[in-house]
Formats: C-alpha cells, sequence, structure tokens
C-alpha cells in the first residue's frame, strides 16, 4: 500500500526523474581544474586569515548608540502614556457644586 495514497503520482515522478538524468550526463571536472581548485586553497591556508573586522568610525558608533536609546524608550513612553490616560479615564467625575 502507497504511505501518499497516490501510486500513478509516484510513477510518474520516478519516470521524470530517469528522463532527467538521462538528459543531463554526470559531470566529472578535468584533472586540471581540480588541481588548480587544490592549490588555490592551499595557498589561502598558508596566507593565514585575512578576514578584518572594520571597527565603524566613532561618529557614526555613537549615531548608532543614540538611535538604539530612543528606539528602546520610544515603546516605554507609550506604555508610560497608556497607563496615565486609562488612571485618568478611570477616576470618577464630581460634579462641582456653586
Amino acid at each position: 500500500m502507497d504511505p501518499t495514497g497516490d501510486a500513478e503520482v509516484d510513477a510518474v515522478e520516478g519516470r521524470l526523474a530517469e528522463e532527467i538524468v538521462g538528459l543531463f550526463p554526470p559531470v566529472q571536472p578535468r584533472a586540471a581544474l581540480r588541481r588548480q581548485l587544490h592549490d588555490d586553497l592551499l595557498a589561502m591556508m598558508r596566507r593565514g586569515p585575512t578576514l578584518q573586522i572594520a571597527a565603524p568610525p566613532e561618529r557614526r558608533r555613537w549615531v548608532l548608540i543614540a538611535g538604539a536609546t530612543v528606539g528602546s524608550l520610544v515603546p516605554i513612553c507609550g506604555v508610560a502614556a497608556y497607563l496615565v490616560r486609562s488612571r485618568l479615564m478611570a477616576k470618577p467625575q464630581h460634579a462641582s457644586s456653586q
């Protein structure tokens, strides 16, 4: 019994896979290309780590810090404004007597 419930779809997929494999022959890189890739990889490994992390300029760093601070304070101010408004609206209104 087919676990997917449709044996015909599986048969079509199998035939399609066989046709695709027949259209594209297996790829075998030439020996010269393999040697060149091997030599290039070894040369890169011998040179050592060349990755350098560039630190942002001081002015840009402070702009990022200020932006992050403001971005963090906006939700806090929104919550505080909501709490203040909800307290003001929840207090009963007294009529002034004159």
